[in-house]
C-alpha cells in the first residue's frame, strides 16, 4: 500500500510552499520519522518527515517549485510495488514536466537513461541539494536563492568549509549570480507574488513599493516571508479594532536579579523575566489569551518575536506560568537560535495565546504593536533605561521600562487591560517569585 507525501499546511497563513529538494533518491529505503525532503513555507524552512516506512517509489516535485498545500510530492511503498498511473518514469530534475490529467503519460523510451537520484536535483540556489545540505544551513540557502548566488561557487569560512551568512556578502564583480544557468530562471522571480496574496478585505488597495507584483528595476522580488508578513499585518490592521495602554515599570529589583545570576548556570535576562511575569499575570486575566473566552486554567503559551534578516518569526514558549525564569531563559534561547537558523517546526510556532514584541535592545523607549490575527493582545516592550522618578517627594534616577499593551476592544475594555498592566508591574517589581517553578504566584 502506497503512502502519499503531501505539502503540509504548516501555519495558519500558508497556502503554498517552495519545495527545496529531496533528501532521498527514488528506490532508496525510508524509515518512519526520517527526514525525506525540505520545503520553505511563508515562515521558515521545514524538514518533512516520512510517516511510513518503505521505499521512495516516485517523486512529483522538483527543487524550486512552488507547490500548493495538499499537493502530492511523492509516494512511499514496498519494493517493486506498482504505482497506479505510474506509466511515466518518476519525476526528477531530469524528467519532463508533469503531464496534465487530460493527457496520457508518455511511455518511457527503450533507451532512456535511468532516473537521476534525488541527491543530484539542482537546489533553488543553483547548487546540488546533497552538497548544499552538508555545507549550508536552510537560512543560508534561502538567502542565497534570493540573492541569486550559486552556493557551489562559494568558499565557506565556517568549520570544515561550512558556508555562513557573511560568506554571501560578496562583491558585485564576483561571477556567482552569473553562474546560474540561463535556461533555469532564478526561483521566486515569478511565483512569489502569488505565495501569500494580500487579503482584499475592505477593498483597501495593496501598498505600493516593495509589495508591487512587478518590483521596480533593480529591486528584488519580495520573499515568501515578506509576503506573509504583509498579508498578516494588513489583516490585523483591517480586522482588529484595538486600543493601547502604557505603564512604566520600576526595574531595580529585576536588574539586581539579572546582575546576581549573570554567568551562573541559572542566569536569566530581562526578556525571560518578562515572559515569565506575563505568564504569571495572565493566569488572572484569561480574556487576554486567545481561546480562553473568560475561562481560567490551562497552560499559558506566549509567542515572542525573533528578528531575521528578512522579517520575523514568532516561536512559542509553552506553559510559561509553571516554568521557573531560568527554564524560560533556556527555552526562549533555544527557540530563538532555531528561528535564526531556519529550523523551527510548525509545532514550535503554533498555539500561542498572547504575544510579546521586544525592541528594548535597540534603544526604543515605547511603541505600539499590531495584534497577531487569532489572538487578543500583544505587549510591546521598550528599553530598560535610567529615567527620572519621584520618591517621597524627591526627584531621583532609577532604571525603568515602559510596556504598551495592544488589546482587541471587541473582547476587553480599558479597565481590564489597565488591571492586567498593574498586575504585571507588581510582579516585575517583585521578581523573586519568578525564579520558582510550579505554581509560583
Amino acid at each position: 500500500m502506497t503512502t502519499e507525501i503531501t505539502m503540509p499546511k504548516l501555519s495558519d497563513t500558508m497556502t503554498e510552499g517552495s519545495f527545496i529538494g529531496w533528501r532521498k533518491s527514488v528506490g532508496e529505503r525510508v524509515e518512519r520519522g526520517e527526514v525525506i525532503a525540505e520545503v520553505e513555507t511563508d515562515k521558515a524552512v521545514m524538514e518533512l518527515e516520512a510517516f511510513a516506512s518503505g521505499v521512495l517509489l516516485k517523486t512529483m516535485a522538483k527543487g524550486g517549485e512552488i507547490v500548493p498545500v495538499g499537493t502530492v510530492l511523492g509516494l512511499i511503498g514496498e519494493p517493486g510495488e506498482v504505482v497506479a498511473g505510474a506509466g511515466a518514469p518518476p519525476l526528477t530534475a531530469a524528467s519532463a514536466a508533469t503531464p496534465s490529467p487530460a493527457e496520457p503519460p508518455a511511455p518511457p523510451a527503450a533507451d532512456a537513461p535511468p532516473p537521476q537520484p534525488a541527491a543530484s536535483l539542482p537546489s533553488p540556489s543553483g547548487g546540488r541539494d546533497g552538497a548544499d545540505h552538508e555545507k549550508a544551513s536552510p537560512l543560508v540557502r534561502r538567502m542565497a536563492r534570493e540573492k541569486g548566488i550559486d552556493l557551489s561557487q562559494v568558499r565557506g569560512s565556517g568549520p570544515e568549509g561550512r558556508i555562513l551568512q557573511e560568506d554571501l556578502a560578496v562583491p558585485a564583480t564576483q561571477p556567482q549570480a552569473a553562474s546560474i544557468p540561463q535556461t533555469e530562471p532564478i526561483p521566486q522571480a515569478a511565483p512569489i507574488p502569488q505565495a501569500a496574496p494580500i487579503p482584499a478585505a475592505g477593498s483597501v488597495p495593496a501598498p505600493a513599493g516593495p509589495l508591487d507584483a512587478v518590483p521596480p528595476a533593480g529591486r528584488p522580488a519580495p520573499s515568501a516571508m515578506r509576503q506573509a508578513i504583509a498579508a498578516t499585518v494588513t489583516r490585523s490592521w483591517q480586522e482588529i479594532p484595538y486600543f493601547t495602554a502604557t505603564v512604566e515599570v520600576g526595574m531595580e529589583a529585576c536588574r539586581e536579579v539579572v546582575s546576581e545570576l549573570k554567568g551562573s548556570d541559572g542566569q536569566v535576562g530581562y526578556h525571560a523575566l518578562l515572559i515569565k511575569a506575563c505568564g504569571v499575570a495572565l493566569r488572572g486575566f484569561p480574556l487576554l489569551m486567545a481561546g480562553r473566552d473568560g475561562g481560567a486554567g490551562g497552560p499559558v503559551n506566549i509567542s515572542f518575536a525573533v528578528a531575521l534578516p528578512d522579517g520575523l518569526l514568532m516561536p512559542v514558549v509553552r506553559d510559561c506560568s509553571r516554568l521557573a525564569a531560568r527554564e524560560v531563559e533556556r527555552e526562549a534561547s533555544l527557540l530563538a537560535d532555531r528561528a535564526r537558523s531556519g529550523r523551527l517546526t510548525s509545532e514550535e510556532m503554533s498555539g500561542g495565546g498572547f504575544s510579546i514584541s521586544n525592541l528594548g535592545m535597540y534603544g526604543v523607549d515605547e511603541f505600539d504593536a499590531l495584534i497577531v490575527p487569532g489572538q487578543v493582545a500583544i505587549l510591546a516592550v521598550g528599553a530598560v533605561a535610567e529615567r527620572p522618578v519621584v520618591r517621597n517627594g524627591q526627584l531621583a534616577v532609577a532604571p525603568t521600562m515602559r510596556v504598551t499593551l495592544s488589546s482587541d476592544h471587541r473582547v476587553v475594555d480599558g479597565v481590564y487591560a489597565a488591571r492586567f498592566l498593574a498586575e504585571l508591574r507588581r510582579t516585575l517589581e517583585h521578581p523573586v517569585v519568578l525564579l520558582a517553578s510550579q505554581g509560583s504566584p
